[in-house]
């Protein structure tokens, strides 16, 4: 290498460093507070998901345990229900008939 390309390196690399500390930089969370705050929200979206599904685990453990009926259903027949490979409109239907005989 060339002196002057050395000293060209060493003035860009200088340039880089200084482009980082530039004190009226302001960075994006600084310039848009709601950038910031978009984060914070998916994150509690999240929580609030896994608590709901939480609260169902712990649910159907207990109704495993106690022998509670979900619906007129045992939890065995809850999970068979789950692991059939269902027609998604004969689903539909079940779900129907569940909800009218609820009235």
């Amino acid at each position: 290498m060339r002196m002057e390309d050395v000293e060209a390196r060493r003035a860009y690399v200088q340039k880089v460093r200084q482009s980082f500390d530039a004190p009226g930089r302001r960075y994006e969370f600084e310039k848009n507070p709601a950038a910031k705050e978009e984060g914070d929200r998916d994150v509690f979206f999240i929580k609030i998901r896994l608590l709901i599904a939480a609260l169902l685990f712990a649910g159907y453990v207990f109704c495993d345990q106690t022998g509670t009926l979900i619906y007129r259903y045992t939890a065995e027949q809850v999970v068979e229900t789950i692991t059939k490979n269902y027609d998604y409109d004969q689903a539909k239907e079940e779900v129907m008939q569940v909800f009218k005989r609820g009235d």
